[in-house]
């Protein structure tokens, strides 16, 4: 691929750049349904900027469309969008009104602005931005905050160094320069390679090859996790995906000539998990543990104890109960959903969460940071749909509310993993609980005009940060977990592909699944078909996992080759995006 953005982009900004100084958005609320739906002054800020941003890509194009022509599914007609798109920058910081949340990013796709300090006596700011290869791209601006959409789209893919030089009133520079150096990422280009099965297909391929792995034989057999396979240390997410998977394999139609003995092993381990849960008169009473309570030791080290719970990990098992219910229809695992519900509702701080790590016996705090529900979120509002309760969305709505008055605002979308020690704000950013509230707004019967801009700026966001389309950068943020540093050479990557977080900054399927389950959410709401392309395009990555000997069949965890161990949780998440994205695109053909 071509690592400088092609010329119709340019041409068309030598034409609009009298404008190009935009003013920066601030970080007003967009409320959803679950909460407030008063406009604020600063959502109107937003909006005032993105219609600005609007005028000056200058192509006709709004971010929002409700529908698009079939020309413009041309593949040259989307990957010049995307380029020109690239221009806007994500929620960027204002001093005083909205933080920069990019600190510790490493890469942009989206023109970037940075949090450089004015300087007294200052009547302007001169910006240059030197790639590594290629000609240096001045322009001035008159804050420092300023972003760099006056000359992204002529800025090379690869490593670039920014500085930002104060002129005074004479025109001599004022003071020392303030330097930012980071990777521009390399843009959506519509000319990835085809897929190796058909959706369908591979996700069938994908959930046989899962169901009869080594992995999950003790479900047919012993009903107990084998020593071997040590990630069962995680009861609540591997023992619960075990369960999910081998009931979804027995559910499917026409039934598979094991069926019957599938869904047996999947009550086995649905009903092994259940024998794990809190106690009643524990302080998280019938969760599931996040860490296994008597094997697996010699595994479970620093914050990872058995004493320790987080508590996202009861929305995440009763989601896989509600997979048990609805396969068995056996009321004891949609009664396992319902007290977890009911603890949550126990424990939800007035403000609307919950405290993220807690001692297990006693629900003593364990670390100062909070969760960001949007599992719980996504947990409660599947249960009604599933049960027809509605006794739980007073709290849904509260922890909805506390998502726009918090992450939304702040736009610290913290990683919140049971392997990575909690962390500062901005240090560990992710996308996955953005990206799950993102689908919870546009699953809306009918979203309104707020939650759709707000949904499609957090896929812009998670796009942004952890989408790898081509060239990968060599910088990782903030230090590794042993994950990221065994996921770190970058050119072991299969592309393209979608980082886990700042601190595993590696392709994992689940990331893959989590982006193409926002996309279809995106473009369901609006057809926009650069949406659908961007899904397919990672889509087809997984399919090419699937010829791995080691795992043939699955699609790997860690997308890259060699590959390291398989999370079946992983597995399972992209399994149904492939199946979400085969209901969308029936038609897309094996080659």
């Amino acid at each position: 691929m071509n690592s400088s953005l092609d010329r119709p982009c340019l041409r068309f900004w030598s034409r609009a750049r009298g404008a190009v100084h935009l003013p920066h958005p601030v970080g007003g609320v967009t409320s959803p349904r679950e909460g407030t739906r008063n406009l604020t002054s600063a959502r109107r800020g937003r909006r005032a900027h993105r219609f600005q941003s609007i005028l000056v890509l200058g192509l006709g194009l709004a971010l929002l469309p409700a529908t698009f022509p079939a020309a413009a599914a041309r593949e040259t007609d989307l990957a010049a969008r995307a380029r020109a798109e690239t221009v806007v920058p994500v929620r960027p910081g204002q001093p005083g009104k909205a933080p920069f949340w990019n600190r510790e990013a490493v890469q942009f796709l989206y023109a970037p602005a940075f949090d450089f300090a004015p300087i007294a006596g200052a009547r302007e700011y001169r910006f240059t931005v030197a790639p590594a290869a290629g000609e240096t791209l001045p322009f001035s601006a008159p804050q420092p905050t300023a972003s760099l959409a006056p000359v992204w789209t002529r800025v090379p893919v690869g490593r670039t160094t920014l500085t930002v030089q104060a002129i005074d009133v004479r025109g001599q520079p004022l003071g020392e320069p303030q330097r930012r150096t980071f990777h521009r990422a390399a843009p959506f280009d519509a000319t990835y390679p085809p897929p190796a099965l058909a959706w369908r297909e591979s996700a069938r391929l994908a959930l046989e090859a899962l169901v009869h792995s080594p992995d999950l034989r003790c479900w047919f057999t012993t009903g107990e996790p084998e020593e071997q396979f040590h990630l069962y240390r995680y009861p609540y997410k591997i023992v619960g995906a075990a369960a999910a998977a081998l009931a979804l394999y027995a559910a499917q139609q026409p039934a598979p000539a094991d069926a019957t003995a599938a869904l047996q092993a999947a009550r086995r381990a649905a009903d092994y998990l259940l024998g794990l849960c809190f106690p009643a008169d524990a302080a998280w009473a019938h969760h599931t543990p996040t860490y296994h309570p008597t094997r697996f030791r010699d595994r479970l080290k620093g914050h990872m104890s058995p004493e320790n719970h987080m508590t996202t990990s009861g929305a995440e098992s009763g989601l896989y109960f509600l997979t048990l219910h609805r396969a068995t229809g056996e009321v004891r695992y949609r009664e396992a959903a319902v007290r977890i519900a009911e603890t949550y509702a126990r424990h939800q701080r007035p403000e609307g969460s919950w405290p993220l790590f807690v001692r297990a016996r006693d629900g003593a705090l364990v670390t100062d940071n909070l969760m960001v529900p949007t599992m719980v979120v996504d947990f409660l509002d599947r249960l009604e749909r599933e049960t027809g309760l509605t006794q739980f969305n007073p709290m849904r709505r509260r922890a909805a509310a506390w998502i726009e008055a918090n992450p939304v605002r702040s736009w610290n979308w913290q990683g919140q993993f049971e392997d990575v020690k909690p962390q500062p704000a901005y240090e560990n950013l992710t996308k996955h609980d953005a990206c799950d509230y993102a689908i919870h707004l546009l699953r809306q019967p009918a979203p309104t005009a707020a939650e759709r801009e707000l949904a499609l700026e957090i896929l812009r966001f998670s796009e942004d940060q952890f989408v790898i389309w081509a060239q990968p950068p060599a910088e990782r943020p903030g230090k590794q977990s042993p994950d990221g540093v065994a996921g770190s050479r970058s050119s072991r990557w299969l592309l393209p592909c979608v980082l886990e977080q700042y601190r595993a900054y590696a392709p994992v399927c689940a990331s893959s699944a989590k982006l193409i389950r926002t996309f279809l959410a995106a473009y369901r709401t609006t057809r926009d078909p650069l949406h659908l392309a961007k899904a397919r395009a990672l889509a087809g990555t997984l399919t090419r996992t699937q010829s791995n000997p080691k795992a043939a069949g699955r699609y790997l965890t860690w997308v890259m080759q060699p590959s390291g161990p398989m999370w079946f949780n992983c597995e399972l998440l992209a399994i149904e995006a492939m199946q979400e994205l085969s209901a969308i695109d029936p038609a897309t053909p094996a080659p």
